[in-house]
Parts: C-alpha cells; sequence; structure tokens
C-alpha cells in the first residue's frame, strides 16, 4: 500500500483511501499525528544545528567529517541540545500533548510523572520514509557518552527492521543503475552521497533483516555491502548475504580494508578509490569460503577436514553449477587435496540437503499429538532421569554414539556450547572431534581423555535405553532433543537480555531499550518453534 501511495505521489496521482473501520481509522489518525510530530521535532533540531550558538561543537564535527551546509539541508541534520526538556518545552509550546511525545518516542517519562528529552546533546539524524515523512531518529552522542547511537524505539510509524535510511534519496539513482550498496551507519551514508555515490542507504547498525531485503528486491537491482571487516562486521555481512540470497538477490561483498569503514575510507581516498573497491566485489560463495580459512588453521590435517566439510556446505547450497565447480578445483589447489575429495564431500551435503537432513526447527511432523514428550517412553523417561532438558541432551548423546551418521545433522544446528551440562557439553565436544577427524567415537577410546566427571556422565548414559524403534521414531525423537535444547538456550539468552534491560532502565542507561527490543526477538523466536 505505501509503495503505491509512493508511486501516487510521485507522479501526482489520487489514490482513492479504501473505506476504514472504526479502528482502522483511529490508527491511521494516530499515524498522522505521530508523522506531525516527528516533523516538527526534526524542525526543531535543524535549526538548534543551524542557528544556536549550543551547536558549535556539532557543527565543527561535521566540518571535519567533510559534511558541508548543502549535505545538512539535504539531510536536514539537526542538534539536540543538553538541556533536559528543551524539545519538551518547544514542542508543547507548540499544542503538542504529552502522550503524542512519549509515542513518538521523543520523550521519556521519570518516576514521578514528569517527562523529559529522549535525545540529549547528540547530532541528529531524521529517518523518512519513501514519501518523505519523517517517522523517527537517530541522534549521534557529541563526546564519550554511551550509548554512541541511539534510535527511536519502536512506533506505529517507526519499524527499524524495515527502515533503510536515505532509501528516500537514493531510490531514484539505484533505479537507474540497477545496483545499491548498503552500508552500516548514518555518516557512511551521508558521506556517500556528499561524494556522488547516491545509491548508497544504511541499514541503521550490522543488524540487516528480511524486511530490508524486501524494500531493495522491489528495485531488482544488484545488492552490494559494505560493512566494517572486523569480526562483528564479516559475521553481519554472512547474515546480510544469506538474507538476500535467500530471498532471490544477486549479492555482492565490498571487501573494506580492516579498521576503515566507508565513511573514512570515502573521506580518505575519495569516491573514486570507493567504485573500485565496488568493482572488485565478490560473490556470496566466494565471501563463505574466504571466511572458512580465515577461521580455521589449515596447515593440519583435522583443520584440512574441517575446512572442506565448512565449504561443502556453502557450495551444496549455491546454485551457480559453473561457480562450484571452480571453487571446487580452486579448493582442492588451495588445500592440497584432490578434487575427488572435495565433490565427494560437496556431494554428501547435497543429499543431506535434499533428503531433509537439516534439522527443522519447526519441522512439520512436530505437534501436540506425535510430539515425542507426550508419546510415553519420552515422558517416562524424564521423569525417570530428571529434568526435560537433562533427558533431551543426555539422550542426544546416546543417539549420536549409536549412530554416528546423525553427527552432521546435529552439528549443523547445535554447538558443544549450545548444552547446559559442563561434563555433557564436554562429551559432545569430543564426539564432533573425532567425527571431524574421521574416526568414530568410542567411549572406552576415551577414558583418559575426559574428565571423571564427564565419563561418569558418559557410562550413565551409555546404560540408557536407545528408545528408537523405527527410523521414523528415531527422526522424532532427535528433532524434539534438538528443540528442546535449542529451546532451552534461547530462554536463558531471553532472561539474560530481560535482566540485563531492567538494570540499565534502574541505572538510567537508554541502553536498556537495546536490551529489551533483543529479548523481544527472542521471545518471537521461542514462541515460533512452541
Amino acid at each position: 500500500i505505501d509503495a503505491v501511495k509512493h508511486l501516487a505521489h510521485r507522479y501526482n496521482i489520487e489514490v482513492p483511501e479504501p473505506a476504514l473501520s472504526r479502528e482502522e481509522f483511529r490508527r491511521a489518525e494516530e499515524k498522522d499525528k505521530l508523522l506531525a510530530v516527528n516533523d516538527v521535532a526534526a524542525e526543531f533540531f535543524h535549526a538548534c544545528l543551524t542557528k544556536t550558538a549550543l551547536a558549535k561543537t556539532a557543527r565543527d564535527y561535521l566540518a571535519q567529517r567533510g559534511i558541508s551546509g548543502a549535505i545538512i539541508e539535504k539531510f536536514r541534520l539537526g542538534y539536540a541540545p543538553p538541556a533536559w526538556d528543551k524539545l519538551v518545552q518547544a514542542l508543547t509550546k507548540r499544542g503538542c500533548e504529552v502522550g503524542l511525545l512519549l509515542a513518538a518516542g521523543l520523550a521519556l517519562q521519570r518516576s514521578d510523572g514528569g517527562i523529559y528529552d529522549r535525545f540529549r546533546d547528540r547530532i541528529m539524524f531524521p529517518i523518512y520514509d519513501l514519501r518523505g515523512r519523517t517517522i523517527g531518529f537517530g541522534g549521534r552522542v557529541i563526546g564519550g557518552g554511551e550509548p554512541k547511537y541511539l534510535n527511536s524505539p519502536e512506533t506505529l510509524v517507526f519499524r527499524k527492521r524495515s527502515i533503510l535510511f536515505a532509501l528516500n534519496l537514493a531510490h531514484e539513482a539505484i533505479r537507474q543503475s540497477r545496483e545499491v550498496i548498503v552500508v552500516e551507519g548514518y555518516m557512511d551514508a551521508i558521506t556517500a552521497h556528499a561524494a556522488g555515490l547516491t545509491n548508497v542507504v544504511a541499514s541503521l547498525g550490522t543488524s540487516f533483516s528480511p524486511e530490508q531485503a524486501k524494500q531493495l528486491l522491489r528495485y531488482e537491482a544488484k545488492i552490494y555491502f559494505a560493512y566494517d571487516m572486523d569480526a562483528a562486521g564479516r559475521n553481519a555481512t554472512l547474515r546480510a548475504l544469506e538474507i538476500t540470497r535467500d530471498l532471490g538477490a544477486t549479492v555482492k561483498v565490498i571487501s573494506m580494508p580492516e579498521g576503515k569503514d566507508p565513511d573514512e575510507y570515502i573521506r580518505r581516498h575519495g569516491p573514486e578509490a570507493f567504485k573500485g573497491l565496488v568493482e572488485q566485489a565478490t560473490g556470496l560463495l566466494q565471501f563463505q569460503l574466504a571466511q572458512i580459512f580465515n577461521n580455521i588453521d589449515t596447515t593440519t590435517l583435522e583443520g584440512k577436514v574441517k575446512a572442506v566439510r565448512e565449504a561443502a556446505r556453502f557450495l551444496a547450497s549455491s546454485p551457480n553449477a559453473v561457480e562450484v565447480d571452480g571453487e571446487i578445483a580452486r579448493l582442492a589447489e588451495n588445500l592440497k587435496v584432490s578434487e575427488s575429495a572435495v565433490r565427494d564431500e560437496v556431494r554428501k551435503a547435497r543429499i543431506s540437503r535434499k533428503t531433509g537432513n537439516s534439522i527443522d526447527k519447526k519441522d512439520k511432523n512436530y505437534n501436540e499429538g506425535n510430539n515425542i514428550y507426550n508419546s510415553g517412553f519420552f515422558a517416562a523417561n524424564t521423569a525417570q532421569s530428571g529434568p526435560k532438558i537433562v533427558y533431551a541432551e543426555r539422550q542426544l548423546i546416546r543417539m549420536l554414539v549409536d549412530r554416528p551418521q546423525l553427527i552432521p545433522r546435529v552439528q549443523e544446528v547445535l554447538t558443544a556450547a549450545d548444552l547446559q551440562g559442563e561434563s555433557r557439553r564436554e562429551i559432545i565436544n569430543s564426539i564432533y572431534n573425532a567425527y571431524n577427524m574421521g574416526k568414530s567415537f568410542v567411549p572406552s577410546d576415551h577414558a583418559l581423555s575426559l574428565s571423571d566427571q564427564a565419563l561418569n556422565e558418559l557410562s550413565g548414559i551409555m546404560m540408557m535405553d536407545g528408545g528408537c524403534e523405527n527410523s521414523d521414531q528415531m527422526n522424532r525423537m532427535l528433532t524434539d532433543c534438538v528443540k528442546t535444547i535449542e529451546l532451552a538456550r534461547l530462554r536463558q539468552l531471553y532472561e539474560q537480555h530481560r535482566l540485563r534491560a531492567h538494570e540499565l532502565e534502574k541505572l538510567g542507561d537508554m541502553r536498556y531499550q537495546q536490551e529489551l527490543e533483543e529479548s523481544k526477538r527472542i521471545n518471537d523466536e521461542m514462541a515460533r518453534m512452541q
């Protein structure tokens, strides 16, 4: 609907509004109010930056970063004064309701009922939708405060996972060039636009989402990612590439020199040098394989085995047969192993994918009716063996010892660290290591390498009933074990973020909002798995 309205607005076509229910009308009215108050706030912040002495430090900072007055106007950049309630005072004088300021995320409420500005002593980046309406803000602290960047909270008009900063300015260039460059931060995008690279958008952080990918798919453009190349940036790039690839996009990685972001690189070397990096961008498969060599010591036999198996998973998922063929040859040459060995691992990985050997945490066979926990032997055994998570971990180990062919299925979705019990983590780590070295895990062979606690645990596990009469039952049980372990891990993670949010909120630290958002995301993920 928003895309249709955007096109209509662009070509001055009147689109008849559909009949709304009372609730839909109320929400539409509230959205209009939020957009209006955001626009007034953007005007206030912009005036503070361009017309007040208080903002001299902010203006100097932007000038040092090469941001001209014309770019300040183009992006309508602003400044939030350091006082506690300058914005609140200014907007309430203009007739804005206190409740609206809270709903827009522009103000926060004190325990005594008063309100104060969310953004203080920050350079302000208004965030617009495709129609150029102000839907939220990002604020960068001046000096050494925390958090460095603070975004508007989720509101009726601001959904961070669906927004790309500067898309309202970049969409024409994207449409014409059929290319879009995704960067991480506000300043990365602004510096790019200032240098004439107008097909650049920012993902408001490194957590690129499917919703953001779908925004870009409308343009049928090749998508380039230019995130930082530190460990966090590489991991974020991998996630972003996989998200966009799975949605059918053509994706590339711009390899930024480590320690440099696009903002710094463009300011230091110029737009032409950055265009050179774009021309040298690599595809998803090449980037995935490069990360294997960054993270695995391939000078040892064990490392080579692990590298080939890791690479096989990526090669098996690529739809480009010619590209895969070339990468197999290159991988074999680099690792000094035979091409046939690499092809064999890729073949196994493909069979695994086709036969559903990758465990789906939302297995279509999983429901209350056939859940093994309710089917008799799982419920009976948990009653004898302690909490469900303990039984699930013990049963999983028993299955992997008895049926080593299941190990790659489990290894794809669970690490040893995902288990709750320390001794069980030690055991499953030994099982994985043995498998990765091409050996069978024989319990008696590990009497000296395992700790006494792990050895005692393993002895007890081997006395358990295997519990599976046929392959269907085994698959259901395996899925249930993995699901239980994953849910336990997510619950633990959820509690950590929730408690952290509570502690930060008590301290008045605005990072509590990020912790709350993360706890909500984890809670939603658990709900989908249940």
